[in-house]
Order: C-alpha cells, then structure tokens, then sequence
C-alpha cells in the first residue's frame, strides 16, 4: 500500500493525474471515504491526466453515472452511494463500457463485477487541514 499526505484540492487532484498515468485502458478505481474526502476531487485530477477537461467534473450523487469522452476511450465516473454497490449493474453498465474505457467507483463495494479484473482501492481520509490517501493495485503493491 502505498500513502501520502495530500495538504490541499490541487495536491488531490494532482494525484488523482499521476494515478491516471499508470491506469490502464479498463482500468477500475474504486474510491472510499466519508461526504467529503475529496473522492470528485481527485476524479477531475484522474481525468486530466486522461487527457479530458477536468471542469466538466461533478458529483455523480444525483445522476449516478457521468461519462466523459477521453482522447482514446471515456471514462465512466460513477457513485454508488444512492443505488448500493450492485445498482450499477442495475444500469446495464457491463454492457457500456469497452475496453478501452476507463471507471471510477465513488461508494464501491467490494464485489463488482467489474469490467476488467485491474482493480485498484484509494482511500480517503481527512487528516488536519488536508487529508491522507491510501491506494493499492490490483496486485497489492504500491506501484513503486
């Protein structure tokens, strides 16, 4: 597992970019943390290191799916807080996203299924004026 001290919104969404680098086309991310952590935040660093406009962010709470079209694939930015981990099957999503696609899961349950089995977890946690992100890989490591 790997962590680091986030102090402000640019240092989360300045992760969430470096993370986009080394996701691959269907790759998964599935996002915890309490209303607030900064989960959206790190999403719009995740898209523009995609290549995508990260203004065009917002909370999926009430629409529960959003999708962005990236240079090569979209990214599906979902939030299971409303629908429980298993509504977004509920939306036919398995049928929508391709393999060059990219998700990422706000209020994920463990459990998908998931489009592809490279399925990555990013926690956080506020700490102080900031907040404290964990995240590992599919493979358990941190990616050093």
């Amino acid at each position: 597992m790997a962590e680091r001290y986030l102090a402000d919104d640019a240092a989360t969404e300045a992760l969430g970019e470096a993370l986009a680098q080394v996701t691959p086309p269907g790759g998964t991310w599935l996002l915890r943390g309490e209303l607030g952590a900064g989960k959206t935040t790190w999403t719009r660093g995740f898209l523009r290191g995609l290549g995508g406009d990260p203004e065009e962010v917002a909370s999926p709470t009430y629409a529960v799916l959003h999708r962005y079209d990236l240079p090569e694939g979209r990214l599906f930015h979902l939030d299971l807080y409303r629908p429980g981990p298993e509504g977004a099957w509920a939306l036919g999503l398995e049928e929508t996203i391709g393999p060059g696609d990219r998700l990422v899961v706000e209020w994920a349950g463990q459990d998908g299924p998931w489009p592809t089995d490279w399925v990555a977890e990013l926690v956080l946690v506020p700490e102080g004026e900031g907040r404290r992100a964990e995240w590992t890989y599919p493979d358990g490591s941190s990616g050093r």
